[in-house]
């Protein structure tokens, strides 16, 4: 009996010591079970920071990589396509470029090739010429006679500043003096003065505005080249020809933007430039925008303003009926006209995300690459037959193959966005395509579209060389100033006519012409005038 005892004293003392130990194995598990959540609280916003750090590093490599590109890297935003396009677009093979003729000619040493002459060393044939005589010594030539002369030409450059003389014929009656004297006009000038007793001829303003609007040179540049020719002219007298010339071509410019409002299709851009802060001794931003025709004889018309918000579009836009074709910018979204997006502007999204190394856009730069390529198609076939409504018919042909293109382009676009991470440069150029694919789309169902806004981009190049030489602007006058005079020279180079000379005729006409013949005067409708003769110099024609 003693033994049972104490054997069940035994076991419950065990089952006491099981049932402590137990107790604080449970105790302890309940402590690391709270350790456990506290260190998962811990974990939860380390994992967010971690991610947001991730993504940061993505952003800034990406960044980077564009940075060195931009630095280091070319500025060609050629992409060469894969190999297995030859089967995209089944009946628009694609016109191979002509090549340049060579021959294969063999010396001694080894064999080269000799390129045929492209033409670009070629002297014009007319420029004006001077003839020098090179003769041989008397002494050396006794008993010869002269048959004739053995030619040959160089290429040659000389000062451009001469002096006019202008003598004005006096007449006075013999016998007679209460007749008087009679004296010829004083000739017409630039600056409208009755006696006409100015200083300077109407080829200096003209240089001064071409110089400056459409070689970039600032005035400042101006006054040191008109000293190397011994001519000393203050930069205010610069200043105030450019001043004058721009306010004489307002009513021009006015009349130029009109037709521009009455074309059907625009193309809309704008770009920076610096604007001085009077009395401050700074700069601020303001902005060139810039309105050209999409069809018809191109005219380009540049508008200055300080601000680039929505109120500047309204003005210049707000009444227009047409459709413009546009970058993404938001400041056009509210303008009750209709619009196209620019090709160029999305594909130039994906090719960033190429360059940082992301394979997949090879496809969509190959889609995009086959549309210019149906636009070029379109633009040879109506070539040949010279007219605007040749190429639209074209246009229409070809794009229904573009619709096809098109559809697979936003079909990729949609993928991309689905399965690539926000913050990726795919997902970003997906959803900057498919913010405006409407608009993107535009140009299949309108054949006046072009594909892109690039026209009126390459004017814009103007002003961006343009600020790069004289920096900034020194008023908001000053600024439209250089805007009206910016406008005639982009539209003399758009329709091929020397800026220069036109300025020359145009400033001395525009007093003088009636306002229904003020058409006359625009560059695309300039009339060609008489041969001018320069003393001194040989005989210069007008083109």
């Amino acid at each position: 009996m003693g033994r049972e005892l104490s054997s069940l004293e035994d076991a419950l003392a065990v089952i006491r010591d099981l049932s402590a130990f137990i107790h604080k194995q449970a105790e302890e598990i309940l402590n690391l079970k709270k350790e456990l959540a506290a260190t998962r609280a811990e974990i939860i916003p380390l994992k967010t920071e971690n991610a947001a750090l991730k993504k940061q590093n993505a952003k800034l490599e990406s960044e980077n990589a564009w940075l060195k590109r931009q630095i280091f890297g070319s500025k060609s935003e050629r992409f060469l396509p894969t190999a297995d396009q030859s089967g995209l677009l089944p009946g628009f093979e694609e016109t191979s470029e002509p090549a340049v003729s060579v021959e294969l000619q063999t010396v001694a040493e080894h064999t080269r090739k000799v390129r045929e002459k492209n033409g670009w060393d070629e002297i014009p044939a007319d420029l004006p010429r001077e003839d020098r005589i090179i003769d041989i010594p008397a002494e050396k030539r006794q008993g010869m006679e002269l048959i004739g002369y053995e030619d040959s030409e160089r290429l040659a450059v000389r000062s451009g500043v001469y002096v006019i003389r202008y003598r004005r014929a006096k007449y006075a009656a013999s016998g007679d003096p209460l007749q008087g004297v009679r004296t010829a006009p004083a000739p017409g000038d630039y600056f409208n003065s009755p006696s006409g007793k100015t200083k300077y001829d109407v080829s200096i303003p003209a240089k001064v505005i071409a110089d400056k609007t459409e070689h970039s040179i600032p005035l400042e540049r101006q006054v040191k080249m008109f000293a190397s020719e011994g001519v000393q002219i203050a930069p205010s007298t610069l200043a105030h020809l450019f001043k004058n010339g721009a306010q004489s071509l307002k009513v021009l410019y006015d009349r130029m933007v009109e037709l521009i409002m009455e074309c059907e299709v625009l193309h809309v851009d704008e770009t920076f430039l610096k604007l001085a802060v009077p009395g401050h001794g700074r700069c601020k931003t303001a902005y060139f925008w810039c309105r050209m025709t999409g069809i018809g004889p191109p005219m380009v018309a540049f508008h200055f303003s300080p601000s680039r918000s929505q109120d500047v579009a309204q003005l210049l836009l707000g009444d227009y009926s047409g459709t413009i074709i546009r970058d993404s910018y938001v400041g056009y979204e509210n303008l009750s006209c209709e619009a196209a997006c620019c090709w160029s502007h999305m594909r130039r999204r994906v090719f960033d995300a190429h360059k940082a190394g992301f394979v997949k856009t090879a496809r969509m730069l190959d889609m995009i690459r086959d549309l210019y390529r149906l636009e070029r198609i379109a633009k040879d076939k109506a070539e040949a037959k010279g007219s605007e409504t040749a190429l639209f018919q074209a246009r229409k042909t070809v794009r229904r193959e573009s619709q096809k293109i098109v559809d697979n382009i936003f079909a990729l676009c949609r993928e991309w966005q689905h399965n690539e991470l926000p913050s990726s440069p795919l997902a970003k150029a997906a959803t900057y395509a498919l913010n405006i694919e409407n608009e993107l789309k535009k140009f299949l169902d309108d054949p006046k579209l072009n594909l892109d806004n690039n026209p009126a981009e390459i004017q814009m190049r103007r002003i961006a060389i343009g600020r790069r030489n004289w920096l900034f602007t020194g008023s908001e006058t000053g600024g439209q100033n250089l805007a009206i005079l910016f406008s005639f020279a982009a539209t003399c180079k758009a329709n091929g006519v020397n800026y220069r000379q036109w300025l020359e005729d145009i400033l001395i006409r525009i007093n003088t012409t009636p306002a229904s013949q003020i058409d006359s005067l625009l560059p695309q409708n300039w009339d060609l005038q008489p041969t001018l003769k320069y003393p001194g110099k040989a005989t210069q024609t007008r083109l």
